[in-house]
């Protein structure tokens, strides 16, 4: 029950594989809803199966993680910023 396809990231294959199981999770979401008789819970699913596209859209759509892993990963605090609060 694909929709729409979604460009495939240029980052590493970890990154396509999260993209590919987001968009299978969306489908099976939505199919859910179509076999629901209750309209509550069909209109959850169907919200739920509409994040998982956007966040695969999201993560498609981000291009390659920047050297060292992911952004802001072992970055120093901000001058000024406290850890303790």
């Amino acid at each position: 029950m694909s929709t729409g396809h979604l460009p495939v990231p240029q980052a590493g294959g970890a990154d396509r594989r999260r993209v590919a199981l987001l968009l299978e999770t969306a489908d099976v979401l939505a199919e859910r809803a179509a076999r629901t008789a209750d309209a509550a819970q069909a209109q959850v699913l169907l919200r739920r199966s509409a994040q998982r596209r956007a966040q695969a859209a999201r993560l498609a759509s981000a291009g390659p993680p920047p050297p060292g892993g992911r952004a802001g990963a072992g970055a120093p605090p901000a001058a000024g910023s406290s850890a303790s609060g």
